[in-house]
């Protein structure tokens, strides 16, 4: 006696649920007396680009600082919530 086999076929992309969008941060329109951070993950020579970044920025906007943020490749929620108290905007800066 031979059993019936039934297969199911699945869709292999599955479901993604949409999350609800937020809006993204108002961009500072200057950055007179303003904290900026540099988030540097690591990589060689992106120390290089910072310092001149510093420099300029320095030129046009004197009374900025700058706060160097090393960290790994991905910023957490937990990261930014340490950060924001610190600073008012960041560079994000990866090398390779």
């Amino acid at each position: 006696m031979s059993e019936k086999t039934i297969l199911e076929v699945l869709n292999p992309r599955g479901v993604v649920e949409a999350k609800t969008a937020s809006a993204p941060a108002a961009r500072l329109t200057n950055l007179a007396g303003k904290r900026v951070g540099l988030y540097h993950n690591g990589k060689p020579g992106l120390d290089n680009f910072f310092t001149v970044f510093e420099e300029l920025l320095k030129k046009k906007y004197p009374t900025a600082t700058t706060n160097l943020i090393k960290g790994s490749f991905e910023i957490t929620d937990n990261d930014a919530k340490n950060w924001a108290p610190k600073i008012d905007t960041f560079v994000y800066g990866v090398g390779d």
